[in-house]
């Protein structure tokens, strides 16, 4: 079965929350009206050099376009109630979802370390989920100078990235398992 035939990965309602959430601080942050003209700060998130490739700007347009599906719901305009639906999937074959999972192969083994070191069987959501953020935010604010507000925001997209790339295995993987992921996601992509 090809990636594209699997049934999409569900994000947790906790971590649906912070998404949501990091979007609204970032539209916050940035979006601004002049002369009744919604307009973006182009912020500059953080910078990045993966091997054997070229430095990678992150902008905050980047995480809100990233988080756009899962933060955006369909509304219907019937009399009748319907069931609400559900968000859609994140991408990765959009730039925002490529710098992301750049930057996630980058710091791949750290980002394990932060989020998993108390759990080694499941990435920590549900009451967990904040506990992810703040140590992920904490990390991007100490190695990149970041804005705490920014750094959060950043953390929780960094987290839905990699709990839909993973679908939520990201902390059961071993090294070896982790390598074969990165191939095989990638010849899928």
């Amino acid at each position: 079965m090809s990636r594209h035939d699997e049934a999409p990965y569900s994000l947790p309602p906790e971590l649906l929350k912070e998404a949501k959430e990091a979007d609204a601080r970032l539209r916050k942050s940035i979006e601004y009206v002049d002369h009744g003209m919604l307009l973006h700060r182009r912020v500059l998130v953080l910078q990045f050099k993966p091997a054997e490739a070229d430095q990678i700007n992150l902008y905050s347009a980047d995480l809100l376009a990233f988080l756009q599906p899962v933060v955006s719901w369909r509304t219907l305009d019937s009399a009748t109630q319907r069931e609400q639906p559900q968000p859609q999937g994140v991408s990765f074959a959009a730039a925002s979802g490529q710098k992301l999972l750049s930057f996630i192969r980058t710091y791949f083994y750290q980002l394990r370390e932060i989020i998993c070191k108390k759990y080694k069987k499941t990435l920590p959501l549900a009451h967990q989920t904040t506990v992810a953020v703040v140590g992920l935010t904490h990390w991007l604010l100490q190695h990149f100078g970041m804005d705490d507000e920014l750094a959060k925001s950043t953390a929780s997209a960094i987290i839905v990235a990699l709990v839909v790339a993973t679908k939520g295995t990201f902390c059961k993987m071993t090294a070896k398992e982790a390598e074969n992921f990165w191939l095989k996601f990638e010849a899928g992509n």
